[in-house]
């Protein structure tokens, strides 16, 4: 029902896309014409993408790093440093591989947000005053979340302290399919009326990487099985939903924990019964 690890370079090739070739001049244009309940919902996700994907690009590269030394290990056939998850049948290159290819996609993510951040809400004029703005206008749990939880899990993956699953749990799953996805799909209906044409485009294109990134995780999971940490997924994922407050409707959330739940029965990870089965990057 979802991709072996190699599919998932093949879809990085058809995604290819330039974040500085979106026209966002009309969506500068329409902005202040915005009424003004929408414009600050819409400037709490947006300021929310601009920091969280600003973190995800800066704290991947533990991921990438442990797996490699993952490889390193398997290659000197010294299974005394591999982790009991790392023992499985899994290709360790492709997974390092996969992980530099997600990190492209989020510099992109994240010289993306960072335009409409300067083009359209006028937050600064340097990535960095603008980067300061947004944390002043996204919600505290989303802070929370991608400047201290995120970095404390790779700080842990970078010492050894911490299982990549356990990384991979709360980036892939957490971050990227509760949080990301629930803030993706509000923009999306909210930008529905076509108001701001340049922001979808782009929202939608993020919203295809962030796919193959979750049936990556997802996969990585699957075949790792690590005990726990997926049943406690639905949970984890429930309670980072909050983080975007009265930004994301209640039936959002609700989609996109269905979505996790659905996700992980597919792919074997829990034991609900679903008719007919779901793509793993559906929805």
């Amino acid at each position: 029902m979802f991709g072996s690890l190699s599919t998932y370079s093949q879809i990085v090739a058809r995604q290819n896309w330039d974040p500085t070739a979106i026209d966002l001049s009309s969506d500068a244009a329409a902005w202040g014409r915005l009424e003004e309940t929408r414009r600050r919902r819409l400037t709490k996700l947006l300021a929310g993408f601009r920091v969280g994907e600003n973190a995800v690009a800066e704290h991947l590269k533990p991921f990438a790093d442990v797996t490699e030394s993952a490889e390193r290990a398997r290659s000197a056939a010294d299974r005394s440093r591999l982790s009991w998850f790392d023992q499985v049948d899994i290709d360790l290159s492709m997974v390092m591989w996969l992980f530099f290819l997600q990190r492209r996609d989020e510099d992109r993510h994240a010289l993306f947000f960072d335009r409409v951040a300067d083009e359209v809400l006028g937050l600064g004029s340097g990535p960095q005053e603008r980067y300061a703005a947004a944390r002043r206008l996204c919600p505290a749990g989303v802070l929370e979340l991608f400047e201290v939880r995120l970095p404390a899990i790779a700080r842990d993956l970078a010492a050894g302290a911490a299982e990549l699953a356990e990384g991979v749990s709360l980036y892939h799953m957490v971050l990227e399919g509760a949080v990301f996805t629930a803030g993706q799909r509000a923009l999306l209906d909210d930008l529905a009326d076509g108001a701001l044409p340049g922001i979808s485009a782009g929202v939608e294109r993020v919203e295809l990487d962030e796919r193959w990134h979750i049936g990556f995780g997802l996969r990585y999971l699957a075949t790792v099985r690590p005990p726990r940490l997926a049943s406690e997924l639905p949970a984890r994922a429930s309670a980072a939903l909050a983080a975007w407050e009265d930004a994301v409707p209640p039936t959002v959330r609700e989609h996109t924990l269905e979505l996790i739940r659905r996700r992980l029965s597919v792919a074997g990870l829990r034991r609900d019964e679903i008719p007919g089965g779901v793509a793993v990057g559906e929805g």
